[in-house]
């Protein structure tokens, strides 16, 4: 028996009279929550839906709408006389944009491609014919390159960088031959040691410095782009780390605060310093070796 609002009724009336006030809200409205969106650029938000009564409802972002800072949702956007559709994500120079913003789909589609080029020179990558050095210089000519493209303009969070290392270590001890069971006693920095390899976050770091150092010496849009301040309000909890935020980071880190990213010598010069210095931080080891391959069988 369950006591509610001075009347007593037993749980069957209390069903019966819940499942008739739920029946006649949704027929009335149309617009009953029913179940969580199952598109993953719908994760983070709110993840529900409403059912109507021509389709299921979803955000702007589910629907592939641009929403513009000042004004509702569109389908279409007129640049002129041309009319461009608005999609979920494309493909620009080989890098992929999403409109959930952020760097996942490029990480994850880099990934793919450089498995692909990995399958494709693994008869080379294994071969025991070649020194570790020389399947390492490959390994970084033609898999890594294909994974880090465009990397410089990536906003990388944690599970991103993961991503990225998780891969790349899995493909070196495919390269070195390690066992599954030798990998918890098989440190990575002693496989890139061996490749002559350099650690893939100071390449990223690397890369994305240089990039800076064009960007803010650069005049056109693309300086103009990074100066500009958006309008409007924020979110609760703390935003995602901007591009912008992500490089002063890395300046922070590897002592370049005071360096003028505005004179190309110097700050080239100062880059490279840096990744050495980075490099030869204690466990990490010295990359200058060579191993003598190892006789066929």
């Amino acid at each position: 028996m369950i006591h509610r609002n001075s009347y007593t009724v037993n749980n069957q009336k209390l069903n019966i009279l819940q499942e008739a006030h739920v029946k006649k809200y949704q027929d009335e409205n149309r617009n009953i929550l029913k179940e969580g969106c199952k598109k993953w650029v719908h994760k983070k938000c709110s993840g529900l839906k409403r059912l109507t009564k021509d389709s299921d409802f979803q955000c702007s972002r589910c629907q592939g709408t641009a929403r513009p800072i000042n004004g509702r949702p569109q389908s279409e956007v007129h640049v002129g006389s041309d009319k461009l559709d608005v999609v979920a994500s494309f493909c620009y120079l080989g890098d992929i944009l999403s409109a959930a913003g952020g760097c996942d789909l490029a990480t994850t589609t880099r990934v793919k491609t450089a498995w692909k080029k990995f399958k494709e020179l693994l008869p080379v990558l294994l071969s025991r014919h070649l020194s570790y050095k020389t399947r390492g210089h490959v390994y970084s000519t033609c898999v890594r390159s294909a994974m880090l493209h465009a990397s410089e303009t990536w906003p990388l969070t944690k599970p991103n960088l993961q991503r990225l290392q998780r891969n790349d270590r899995a493909m070196i001890r495919q390269i070195c031959n390690v066992k599954p069971e030798d990998v918890a006693t098989t440190r990575s920095n002693e496989l890139l040691t061996l490749l002559g390899l350099e650690d893939l976050n100071l390449i990223l770091k690397e890369r994305r410095l240089r990039w800076y150092g064009h960007v803010e010496r650069s005049s056109g849009a693309i300086k103009t782009a990074l100066d500009m301040q958006v309008t409007g309000s924020r979110g609760k909890g703390r935003p995602r780390m901007t591009w912008k935020q992500v490089t002063e980071r890395d300046r922070k880190d590897w002592k370049l605060s005071t360096t003028d990213p505005h004179d190309r010598n110097t700050w080239r010069s100062g880059v490279r310093s840096a990744m050495r210095a980075a490099s030869q931080l204690p466990g990490r080891g010295s990359t200058d070796v060579d191993v003598a391959p190892v006789p066929a069988r």
